[in-house]
């Protein structure tokens, strides 16, 4: 099923002439039926987009038609297909040049803002068990409450190049923690970078639910609502 040819019609007049009224298509209209479903987790799975990935193409290969890519849209939120879903890698760098008005090179070694990336490692004997990274933005200085003076971070001085800060090791009867804590100075290259790739990650709507999805939808933009 086609996105649009669901929608309802209106009467809409392009001059001053009421004899000239044409029935078009409603593109205003919207239908919030995907929020219940698409908050069920049950019924859907996670799908890393390929750099080939498309919305027509994914929907080919998973529902066997190009035309049901508005699914993969709606499901995932995704208002503007072009800069909502990952950008292709030529497409991504012409967006870096025009949003920085800088060449790939200057986006590569201007720091955009700085991190703070602090991994735990927990291990049993020798054996590593689990490892979680949570990373933080982080000002170029901080402050000490003790006395309210404004100190500078240990930062990296170069775009795109990580410091050691840290690593604290605390050793249990039954396990190993080990911390390490860096700063890194994150280019703008890599800031949109990131940004691009943390869309990678969307969700799928099993295909068994898919004509009753498509049912429910024709219904109620038919209606109107």
């Amino acid at each position: 099923m086609k996105y649009f040819e669901s929608f309802p019609g209106t009467i809409y007049t392009f001059d001053k002439n009421t004899l000239n009224n044409q029935l078009v298509t409603n593109i205003l209209a919207r239908s919030t039926f995907l929020k219940e479903i698409a908050n069920n987790s049950g019924i859907a799975y996670e799908y890393d987009v390929k750099e080939t990935d498309t919305p027509e193409i994914i929907a080919y290969k998973i529902y066997g038609d190009a035309n049901r890519s508005w699914i993969i849209l709606m499901f995932n939120q995704i208002i503007n297909p072009y800069y909502d879903f990952p950008l292709k890698n030529d497409a991504l760098e012409t967006f870096i040049q025009q949003k920085y008005n800088q060449t790939i090179n200057e986006a590569l070694t201007t720091i955009h803002h700085y991190e703070k990336e602090v991994t735990k490692e927990t291990f049993y004997g020798q054996l590593l068990i689990d490892k979680s990274t949570q990373t933080y933005s982080i000002g170029e200085f901080d402050v000490d409450y003790s006395d309210n003076s404004i100190l500078p971070n240990t930062l990296p001085g170069t775009a795109d190049t990580s410091l050691s800060i840290s690593t604290e090791t605390a050793v249990f009867p039954e396990y190993t923690l080990k911390i390490t804590t860096t700063h890194k100075a994150i280019s703008n290259y890599t800031n949109e970078l990131n940004i691009n790739d943390a869309k990678r990650s969307i969700k799928i709507l099993e295909s068994v639910y898919v004509q009753r999805v498509e049912d429910e939808f024709r219904s109620l933009m038919t209606d109107g609502r």
